[in-house]
């Protein structure tokens, strides 16, 4: 008898990976603890199996017209419970069957997406320029994507355009993070400081890069695109006296929270008296 197929016995260790312990089983063999030695696949005990099984063999000894009755047992429930038999299945299942068990037999096979991106890397080794110009489409993708939904990259962005400008105005520009432009947002509740109103808003010097303004907390608010194309270069007091919405709380807001940033270098006076 193969070495696989040998029964350890009663209190002996056994094979974890092929046999396991379970309930008792109905003619009550016990391996150990008061458990029954059962197979892992299946789980029937292994000792009622090899007796059912011997059992079988001696019924085919002694009437050799068990396997045709059987055969016809099998035959008729089948047609009872309406499943066909696999010799009657048609030439396309048996191929596909086989195919399968080709596949099987091959080990894990390789998606369609791996296939398409391994062609993909062996096309940019043999074309490294087409590789780089994908890398920078998709760089470029990626920052107009995030320039679209993330504000504070886009308000970063927005703040360095125009602390290129101050440099080129031979002005004074001082380094400012997108989480310092965030929080002086959040000082205005993100809202434009002259009117109120929130959605996409603007970097605006109070006092404009044109007559000296540096670009520096102490000179920046936020603003909407109406306020800022409004006002352009005049003078932020005489600008926004003038205006419709004008309200006195909101031009001391914007005092305050300009003074507390105490500017670096001097600057013209910010605010008429």
């Amino acid at each position: 008898m193969p070495k696989a197929y040998e029964l350890p016995a009663p209190g002996e260790p056994f094979d974890p990976e092929v046999f396991k312990l379970g309930q008792p089983c109905k003619r009550d063999h016990i391996h150990a603890d008061g458990l029954t030695l059962r197979k892992r696949n299946g789980g029937q005990c292994i000792i009622c199996s090899r007796i059912d099984s011997l059992e079988r063999q001696q019924r085919l000894r002694q009437d050799p017209e068990y396997n045709r009755k059987r055969a016809a047992y099998v035959a008729e429930k089948r047609k009872r419970e309406g499943r066909p038999s696999r010799a009657k299945r048609s030439e396309e299942w048996h191929a596909l069957r086989r195919l399968h068990a080709a596949i099987n037999r091959t080990g894990k096979c390789p998606s369609v997406a791996q296939l398409v991106y391994q062609q993909q890397l062996d096309y940019w080794r043999d074309h490294p320029s087409d590789r780089l110009a994908a890398i920078r489409a998709q760089a470029k993708h990626r920052a107009r994507w995030r320039h679209m939904t993330d504000t504070a990259y886009r308000l970063y962005h927005r703040a360095k355009s125009k602390a290129r400008k101050v440099v080129l105005r031979g002005g004074t520009h001082i380094h400012l993070s997108p989480i310092q432009l965030w929080r002086r947002w959040c000082d205005f509740d993100h809202s434009c400081a002259y009117c109120g109103a929130s959605g996409d808003l603007e970097v605006e010097h109070v006092v404009p890069i044109s007559k000296g303004g540096e670009h520096h907390l102490g000179n920046i608010v936020p603003a909407c695109h109406r306020c800022n194309s409004s006002k352009r270069s005049r003078d932020a007091w005489s600008w926004y006296k003038a205006q419709p919405f004008y309200e006195d709380w909101r031009w001391h807001n914007i005092e305050s929270i300009l003074n507390k940033s105490k500017p670096m270098t001097k600057q013209i006076n910010l605010f008429a008296s």
